[in-house]
């Protein structure tokens, strides 16, 4: 019988320690760029906030109508051109955020088996280095629907 409580009490704590992982980031203005419906990718944005106390690695990204999803960044060559290369994980440091924004950070979307039309909202998930995940709907907008 005491086995059985310990093993139960280990499951508990280890799920109440997820939920802490999850609770600590707070994902707001998420939104993919609205594509035509023959697109094979989009790009996803969404501002990370940590309220935690730890830095928080976000190692990846995944949605039911993608394919694969990348983490990615854009930067300005010196030549002038724009270059974007795969991020392995990302740094969400203890109450920071981390944004990604049009131009810099993205969530690269590929192999749609299905593109969300504008106006819908379609859920996407961070996966996070503890092997957990933190999901938010995104809206589908041409522009960020949350800029002024």
């Amino acid at each position: 019988m005491q086995k059985v409580f310990s093993k139960g009490a280990v499951l508990a704590g280890a799920m109440l320690w997820a939920a802490t992982a999850q609770a600590e980031l707070v994902l707001d203005e998420a939104w993919l760029r609205a594509v035509p419906p023959v697109s094979p990718s989009m790009a996803g944005y969404v501002t990370v906030t940590n309220t935690g106390d730890a830095a928080v690695v976000i190692t990846g990204a995944r949605s039911d109508f993608a394919g694969h999803v990348m983490l990615h960044d854009m930067s300005m060559q010196e030549d002038g051109t724009r270059a974007m290369r795969h991020l392995h994980e990302v740094m969400v440091p203890a109450g920071g955020s981390v944004s990604f924004a049009p131009g810099g950070m993205h969530l690269m979307l590929m192999h749609l088996s299905r593109v969300p039309a504008e106006g819908e909202r379609a859920s996407l998930c961070l996966e996070l280095r503890n092997d957990t995940s933190v999901c938010a709907d995104f809206t589908v907008s041409r522009t960020s629907p949350f800029e002024a």
